[in-house]
């Protein structure tokens, strides 16, 4: 019986298959932000860039990205993953697409992102206040992904902002 056991187990995993916490070293090594949540000069977009793109040379699952991008969560955000963790038990595993919607929601609301977008909009356009770099346009181009991506979006809200700098002219 026992040796059935053991056949079985050799099955359901190889004995060179990585463990979660073999995983969780290895992502630890590569120093990944924290993100605390409460924290002033934090910026969530580059904790989640960066998280991802760890994440994804491991070549991880969807659901083990959102466990080690949890496990870099601090203080007040590890206090809201572990809530909202637990209200969806009953929904499944939870993927990195469904957290990042969710985290980005929570942490990062929709006013600031447009907020970014409208900086990155004026310096695009040549509004640019004396004193900012041209990497600010650059940094600031993570938060208007879908602007720098879609030529069509770029134009329109380039229309967007030319047709407010008129109706302020009149």
């Amino acid at each position: 019986m026992l040796s059935q056991v053991v056949a079985i187990q050799r099955v359901v995993s190889p004995p060179n298959a990585p463990t979660m916490a073999s995983r969780v070293r290895d992502f630890t090594r590569m120093y990944p932000f924290e993100f605390h949540g409460s924290k002033f000069n934090e910026d969530l977009q580059e904790f989640i860039d960066e998280v991802y793109n760890i994440v994804d040379i491991m070549g991880v699952s969807s659901e083990e990205k959102v466990e080690l991008a949890a496990y870099k969560l601090k203080g007040i955000a590890q206090v809201w993953y572990t809530q909202w963790k637990f209200k969806r038990v009953d929904e499944g595993p939870i993927g990195w697409e469904a957290f990042k919607l969710v985290f980005l929601d929570r942490f990062f609301p929709l006013e600031i992102r447009e907020t970014k977008v409208l900086e990155f909009i004026n310096i695009r356009q040549g509004n640019m206040v004396q004193g900012i770099m041209p990497s600010s346009s650059t940094k600031l181009s993570k938060y208007a992904s879908s602007l720098v991506a879609n030529p069509h979006a770029r134009m329109s809200q380039f229309i967007s902002g030319v047709s407010d700098l008129v109706a302020k002219e009149f």
